[in-house]
């Protein structure tokens, strides 16, 4: 159950960590060189094109964040899935308002107009239920698959 505990508290993070990856890529290609220009002048000994290298690595960069960026969105996805699932309208909206509209817990009790009780009993029930969809290892399938 740690696992689904885990993988749900990153969710709130998902959507900053994103942006900064973004940004990231952002500052990379504004760093991007124009490409070597050509001219009769004479070319030194060294065969290398450092602006070239320094493109590429860039360009190596930003590939690497994108993939990133498709994991963490694939990982939201999963999560978001997993808790729209859940049967019981007040585990859903519970689990909704916790961890994918990154509500407080005192605003949850006042949306909902509900106890502290039975607020934390439909949370720990739906994580009870997403730790057996996920299973123990924090993927789904590997358990029985909640209907």
């Amino acid at each position: 159950m740690t696992d689904i505990r885990k993988r749900l508290a990153s969710l709130k993070y998902i959507d900053s960590k994103i942006k900064s990856l973004q940004q990231e890529i952002v500052s990379l290609k504004s760093s991007i060189f124009k490409s070597q220009q050509y001219s009769d002048e004479p070319k030194g000994g060294n065969l290398n094109n450092k602006s070239e290298d320094l493109n590429i690595s860039i360009i190596d960069k930003s590939n690497e964040l994108y993939t990133e960026i498709d994991s963490l969105l694939a990982e939201r996805d999963e999560l978001v899935q997993a808790i729209e699932s859940l049967d019981d309208p007040l585990e859903n909206i519970v689990m909704r308002l916790l961890y994918i509209n990154r509500m407080q817990w005192s605003d949850v009790l006042c949306e909902l107009g509900a106890g502290n009780g039975t607020v934390q009993r439909a949370r720990d029930s739906a994580i009870h239920k997403l730790s057996q969809k996920f299973g123990k290892d924090g993927n789904i399938g590997n358990s029985k698959v909640l209907n």
